[in-house]
């Protein structure tokens, strides 16, 4: 499958856990040999007085990708936040993230 980034932002991106609307993808994280997408970063909670941060969303997160949405499958114990000055440090999140499993979700 082949979509470009310009096509990847004008979607919203909804958590299949809880129906959470997540906003529009605001940046695609490639690897440094620029072969694979590492994830998908979406607006965090904006919060007066604090850095703004950001959601990263792992690519193996991703569920579907459809025409108008892109279907992605975490919880809250699986969110990497990031600010965008920081230097990123993607392999921070957890490595189980299952959607079957019954903890709180976003």
């Amino acid at each position: 499958m082949e979509i470009s980034y310009t096509e990847l932002r004008s979607k919203e991106v909804v958590n299949v856990n809880n129906g959470s609307r997540l906003g529009k993808i605001i940046d695609l994280i490639i690897d440094s040999n620029g072969k694979n997408v590492l994830g998908l970063v979406v607006p965090g909670v904006r919060k007066i007085f604090r850095a703004s941060e950001d959601i990263f969303i792992p690519w193996r997160n991703i569920s579907k990708i459809g025409s108008d949405v892109i279907l992605v499958c975490i919880d809250a114990c699986s969110i990497t936040n990031i600010t965008r000055s920081e230097n990123m440090d993607l392999g921070r999140h957890r490595e189980d993230n299952n959607c079957d499993d019954n903890d709180d979700y976003l």
